[in-house]
């Protein structure tokens, strides 16, 4: 998971009931982040020690578990734009042990439940992808899925089909029904190529292996998928016993003759093996052995799997309600190494946070030399009271930003001050902020900030924005270097340094071309997206449609209300506050104007249609595979004229818009006899 938790240390005077709301709150938030947006915000060891306090808090006082908490439900839930997939099974998380010691205590209560201590337990590699699931149905790929929230996952079937080692078709001897689990993930010789492509295409960069392959699998548009070095590896047959398996061992042996790949034929290349584990001794010499090895894989591993391997005795352990008891997740501890804070500097990211960096003597920690290690705001420099000067302890777990872990007070230097956070923004002078109940201090000049404004410039441009093509970080970051612009309204001033553009390294005349009739054709975006594509804080697409509908215009916007937003469902008070304050400061006001001065006219939403009225009234669309236009837009189409967007196909679907590479849902229509359309033929219907 990248950057530190938000969640200061328990305060004194909070109650176990305040700090019980608090961490919930803010692991359901990190839950969001890591399993359904891809993007993590701290590492894993982070988020362990938040869930194992709360854990506690929960055995001290089990009145305060409810069957809303973290610890009482499997973290993450299917996309709305994807199909769903009901699990027959569930799929659990897996219980942590952080320690060998833990380790100890887990094999001894298993003892215990089972009345001895002469099982067996399957020891591989804990694989840090994302969870999948593939049934077979007669020898056929029927459906993959994501693990999703546990119950339902999503329908990612033409996305798993672009993985070259993920068989369609078992051999003949396979059973009628077969259903498996495993992990996908990136390599990462294939991830560091990936990113060099990137780069050189002046493309965004990726942070890490595990969410690049999370965010391709659940990609809407197979054809991306297809573009992302994906692997596979699958460790478990969900209706072993159905088969008549006995064990984990016998599982592995029937991947193996279907053609699925799984952990023997994966690492024993690199000289590991699966290991059968029939002591406490033999576990722990596993897991020292896949922790001696872990950066010589070519792939990301954070952990060992152990798994009583007797199905028969996997039933008598039965399950906790988030997890089995007969299978521990035995995670590497986070590699620490000492070395020098040379220098603590502020950076002063997208959202005008500003961030404490300790720049740090370089020193190799876990495979990787580190030059930077994250502070993440004011309470965590005065609670580690670090300084200029110091011996720090930094950690790195994961492929995640490191962060300093505590101060060697010994090895303190005389003559040392405590560090004080800046007044005002260094980038651009203006006054800081701290919002009540949150802990990182803000530049509140969004557009107007040299370090905001390349951040602020890629998503004005981004798909779901004004939607601006070649606009991506590279793109931003050479012509904001260039001089060429400060803020998005300079974008619609590039046509009259064409000359100057094509000069640009990279650049040339058919992109700077290009780029400018993008540019050109964003002048009429919906109200909604051009709201959107300001970035106020917390104004997601959602909250910016029904900002557009209370505005009515540009113009009803620019002089919007508090009372006009008071009155609009789903907007609250702090984001009401959000939007009023940024459209009363006034650099943002004359960006704004400078916008609509340039030619961009953002539309005026469509007039509510009351019940019956509409072209698409009493009609359900379904849209799949590639489309010219945003599925996001082609939706709100459908909506603006009275009829439904869904993500599955049923028997109540209209029509199925079908694009290049379409897959399951194109032969669900099929199935169901469901009209088929092209998108042309959308287009004439509008």
């Amino acid at each position: 998971m990248a950057g530190r938790i938000n969640v200061p240390p328990m305060a004194k005077k909070q109650t176990p009931e305040q700090r019980h709301k608090q961490l919930a709150a803010e692991i359901a938030r990190h839950d969001v982040l890591y399993y359904e947006k891809s993007a993590p915000q701290i590492p894993d060891a982070e988020y362990d020690k938040l869930f194992r306090e709360l854990e506690q808090i929960e055995r001290d006082d089990p009145s305060l578990v409810t069957p809303q908490s973290p610890t009482q439900r499997v973290a993450g839930k299917p996309r709305d734009d994807l199909a769903k997939v009901p699990h027959r099974v569930p799929m659990v998380s897996i219980q942590n042990a952080m320690n060998e010691d833990e380790i100890t205590r887990w094999h001894a209560s298993t003892a215990a439940e089972l009345g001895n201590d002469k099982f067996e337990i399957l020891c591989e590699p804990k694989y840090d992808g994302l969870s999948c699931e593939l049934v077979y149905e007669k020898g056929k790929l029927r459906v993959a899925s994501t693990r999703g929230d546990g119950f339902i996952g999503e329908d990612v079937t033409p996305n798993i089909k672009t993985i070259l080692t993920v068989p369609r078709s078992l051999p003949k001897d396979a059973p009628d029904y077969l259903e498996v689990r495993g992990e996908v993930y990136i390599e990462k010789e294939a991830f560091a190529a990936l990113n060099a492509r990137q780069e050189e295409e002046g493309e965004k960069t990726y942070v890490n292996p595990r969410n690049t392959a999370s965010g391709a699998l659940r990609q809407l548009d197979a054809s991306i998928s297809a573009q992302r070095p994906l692997s596979a590896v699958w460790y478990a047959v969900v209706n072993a016993e159905d088969l008549g398996l006995k064990d984990q061992w016998e599982a592995l042996d029937l991947l193996k003759r279907m053609g699925l790949i799984s952990s023997p034929e994966l690492i024993k290349e690199h000289g590991l093996k699966v290991f059968g584990a029939k002591s406490l001794d033999a576990l722990i010499a596993a897991y020292r052995a896949y922790g001696a090895k872990r950066h010589d894989l070519p792939f990301e591993i954070d952990g060992m799997v152990a798994k009583v391997a007797d199905f028969g005795l996997q039933r008598a352990l039965g399950s906790r309600t988030r997890s089995p008891r007969f299978m521990l997740a035995c995670k590497f501890p986070p590699e620490e190494k000492e070395t020098i804070c040379e220098r603590i500097g502020i950076f002063v990211g997208r959202t005008g946070a500003l961030t404490p960096v300790a720049h740090v003597t370089p020193v190799k920690v876990g495979g990787v030399t580190v030059t930077n290690a994250s502070l993440h705001n004011a309470d965590e420099i005065e609670r580690l009271d670090v300084r200029e000067g110091d011996t720090i302890v930094i950690e790195r777990a994961g492929d995640v930003i490191p962060h300093v872990l505590r101060v060697v007070a010994d090895k303190r230097p005389k003559g040392t001050h405590a560090f004080k956070m800046p007044t005002a923004c260094p980038q651009c002078g203006t006054p800081v902020e701290r919002v009540a109940e949150e802990v990182v201090l803000r530049c509140p000049n969004t557009l107007g900030c040299p370090a905001q404004g390349e951040g602020a410039i890629v998503h004005f441009a981004s798909r779901l924005a004004m939607n601006i093509e070649g606009f991506g970080e590279k793109t931003v970051h050479a012509l904001v270097a260039a001089g060429f612009v400060k803020n998005p309204a300079d974008l619609y001033s590039l046509k009259d340094r064409r000359a100057e553009l094509i000069e640009l390294d990279r650049m040339g005349e058919k992109s700077a071309d290009k780029l400018l009739k993008n540019i050109e054709g964003s002048k009429k975006p919906s109200l909604a997206r051009f709201i959107y594509a300001l970035g106020i804080r917390n104004v997601g697409e959602t909250v910016a449609a029904l900002v557009a509908d209370a505005a009515g215009s540009a113009e009803g916007f620019l002089d919007l209300a508090p009372e006009k937003l008071d009155t609009v469902d789903g907007i609250g008070p702090v984001i009401a506050q959000r939007v009023i304050k940024f459209l009363g400061e006034k650099h943002n006001r004359e960006m704004i104007k400078r916008l609509i001065d340039a030619g961009v006219s953002p539309l005026k939403p469509p007039p509510k249609l009351k019940p019956g009225e509409g072209k698409f009234e009493g009609m359900t669309f379904v849209f799949t595979g590639a489309i010219s236009m945003a599925r996001e837009e082609a939706e709100a189409l459908v909506k603006d004229r009275g009829g439904k967007a869904a993500g599955s196909v049923s028997k109540k679907t209209s029509y199925v818009v079908a694009g290049d590479n379409a897959g399951s849902k194109l032969d669900k229509a099929r199935e169901l006899g469901v009209k088929i359309i092209t998108e042309a033929d959308f287009k004439n219907m509008l």
